[in-house]
């Protein structure tokens, strides 16, 4: 059985996966969407949503080492 601990950064993990695949999905329809032209503002917006896939890809994998590293100290 998992302890307390176990079973939050589990689900730690899980809630910045789902965070990272919405951010990932945004950049994609942004790109589907903007695939001919891009002003300033659409840069702007592209920006935005770069920093935050790549600060929700980040923090996914801070929690699965979290995860990780805790389990091999359990086990």
């Amino acid at each position: 059985m998992e302890c307390e601990e176990c079973q939050r950064l589990h689900r730690m993990f899980l809630e910045s996966l789902v965070a990272a695949d919405r951010a990932e999905t945004g950049l994609r329809c942004y790109f589907i969407t903007h695939q001919k032209l891009a002003g300033v503002s659409d840069l702007d917006e592209y920006d935005a949503l770069r920093e935050q896939q790549q600060s929700l890809t980040e923090a996914r994998h801070q929690a699965y080492l979290g995860s990780i590293q805790h389990r091999k100290q359990q086990h």
